[in-house]
C-alpha cells in the first residue's frame, strides 16, 4: 500500500491522545519499512541522475536494493525487536520498541497481500521466500483498481478516528492532507493502468 496509508493505519490503531512521544514513535515505525526506498530514490535521482525507468526496472531489482528491502521489511527482525521491547517494557526504551516494532509490523502485514512481481522477502533472514500475491496496490493487471478502493476506505475510516481522537488544529490539518493525498493516489490508480514491469 501507499506509505501515507501505513501512517494513518498505525496512528489510528496505536496512537494515544495524551502521549505525543508515543505518537511520534508510531509515526516513525510506520515509515521505516519504506525508508530505504525514499533514501535510495533521492540519491539515485539527485546525486547519480539516473532515469526513473532504470531506477524502478533495473536498479530496484539489483542485489543491494533487494537486500535493503529484505532488511527493512522483515517480520523476524521486527518480531525480535518487539520481543526485546516486551522484556524491557519497564523502561521507556522498551515501551518505545514495542510501539515502534508494532507500527512496522502493521506496515509489512498490510503490504504482504498487495505486492506481485515486486514482493518482498518478508521472512528474511530465515528464508528468501516471497509471497507473489495475485493482488497489487498499483498494477492494473493485478486488480489495483479494487485494491485502491479498499485502501481508500481504510484511510477514510482511520482519518475519521484520528479526527475524533485529536482536537488540535495542526493534527487535523495533517490528517486532512494525508487523506487528500491518498485520495488522489487512489483516483490515479483507479483510472490509470500500471502494468507489471519485471527487470530484464
Amino acid at each position: 500500500m501507499n506509505t501515507p496509508t501505513h501512517c494513518l493505519v498505525a496512528l489510528a490503531l496505536l496512537s494515544k491522545k495524551a502521549d505525543p512521544k508515543r505518537n511520534w514513535v508510531v509515526f516513525v515505525g510506520s515509515l521505516i519499512p519504506d525508508a530505504f526506498i525514499f533514501v535510495a530514490w533521492i540519491w539515485l535521482t539527485v546525486i547519480e541522475r539516473q532515469p526513473q525507468s532504470r531506477i524502478w526496472n533495473e536498479i530496484y531489482f539489483d542485489a543491494p536494493m533487494q537486500l535493503a528491502a529484505s532488511l527493512f521489511n522483515s517480520f523476524p527482525i521486527y518480531l525480535g525487536l518487539l520481543g526485546v521491547g516486551i522484556i524491557s517494557r519497564g523502561k521507556y526504551v522498551g515501551r518505545a520498541l514495542i510501539v515502534f516494532s508494532s507500527a512496522a509490523l502493521l506496515h509489512i502485514a498490510l503490504d504482504f497481500p498487495v505486492h506481485n512481481h515486486d514482493a518482498y522477502a518478508h521472512f528474511w533472514p530465515i528464508t528468501d521466500w516471497r509471497f507473489i500475491s495475485p493482488l497489487s496496490y498499483y498494477e492494473g493487471d493485478h486488480h489495483a483498481r479494487w485494491v485502491s478502493l479498499v485502501e481508500w476506505s481504510i484511510v477514510g475510516a482511520c482519518s475519521f478516528l484520528l479526527w475524533r481522537r485529536f482536537r488540535t488544529h495542526w493534527v487535523r490539518v495533517c490528517v486532512s492532507i494525508i487523506f487528500a493525498l491518498v485520495t488522489l493516489m487512489s483516483f490515479v490508480q483507479f483510472y490509470a493502468h500500471f502494468g507489471s514491469q519485471v527487470a530484464a
